[in-house]
């Protein structure tokens, strides 16, 4: 008996703003952005409302935490942040329907998890519509890119429409010289074969050049990652560049104070020794008078 195949979810994130969503991107790139390995400029300095997304291949909601994420004056994502945002959809509650059924919700006064309650929002109405049909829609519209069921391929090669070798063929007994040769399961037109055919090729095209678009994203980010640990490496060897001069200055600032210091203790040591012998001198000079 085959136990069914778990449907494939596609892990995604979505950054609101006033208006509406203002970003989309698939998990693995907000995973660099926790990793300090890209930053967002345009986030710099503020909290933005967000929604973590496990998607379905016919682009269908099918869980979703609504987080809050800060970010410091640089546009990086504070350090202090950490939500198991996998760990906490598993454990939503039932959801709206969104279109595939009722999703796993997370979200502020929707949480059966009272520790990630400062970390959460709760959506509702954002312009002229309500963020999760905005959500919704986003995903529909599809600007990450997911790839869903090639419900055309699926069609040809469904078990009702696939045909069968006639039975003295299929131990090389006999030759199979035409498409009537073939028992169909079912009425098939001769044409499904290389629709079929032509379907599969489309798919693992498809396949391949989302694969090699995950594989730039990746050198995109080894690239950043890469240049970022340069740059602070740089900053860090002006910075102990800068120290040592600093230092070399105020030896010789504190030098000079310290001679200025002796100087004034000296003029200060003769102002007194005149200020005695001034006194000395007006002592002797009231005696001759008298």
């Amino acid at each position: 008996m085959n136990t069914p195949t778990k449907p494939l979810l596609t892990e995604a994130v979505m950054f609101f703003s006033e208006r509406g969503i203002s970003k989309e991107m698939l998990f693995p790139e907000f995973e660099a952005l926790l990793d300090g390995m890209v930053a967002a400029p345009e986030y710099a300095d503020e909290t933005v409302e967000a929604v973590f997304l496990q998607i379905n291949t016919r682009l269908q909601v099918r869980s979703a935490v609504f987080f809050n994420l800060d970010f410091d004056l640089d546009g990086y994502v504070n350090r202090l942040w950490n939500l198991p945002l996998r760990q906490i959809a598993e454990r939503g509650d039932r959801g709206p329907d969104m279109g595939g059924g009722p999703i796993r919700l997370v979200c502020l006064g929707f949480n059966k998890q009272p520790q990630y309650r400062p970390m959460l929002w709760k959506p509702g109405a954002r312009g002229n519509s309500n963020d999760l049909a905005l959500v919704k829609e986003a995903v529909a519209h599809n600007a990450l890119g997911i790839l869903g069921e090639d419900e055309e391929a699926i069609r040809y090669i469904a078990p009702e429409r696939l045909h069968m070798a006639a039975e003295d063929t299929w131990y090389g007994g006999g030759q199979v010289n035409d498409v009537d040769d073939l028992i169909p399961l079912t009425s098939t037109p001769p044409a499904a074969a290389s629709a079929t055919a032509a379907a599969s090729g489309e798919l693992q095209r498809l396949r391949e050049q989302h694969a090699q678009e995950v594989r730039e994203l990746r050198k995109q980010v080894e690239a950043l990652g890469t240049r970022i640990k340069a740059m602070a490496l740089e900053k860090e060897q002006a910075l102990v560049e800068l120290k040592g001069i600093h230092a070399d200055h105020l030896e010789i600032v504190q030098g000079e104070l310290l001679d200025i210091k002796q100087e004034l203790a000296e003029q200060q040591r003769i102002n007194a020794a005149l200020k005695r012998e001034l006194s000395k001198f007006q002592n002797r000079t009231a005696s001759d008078f008298e």
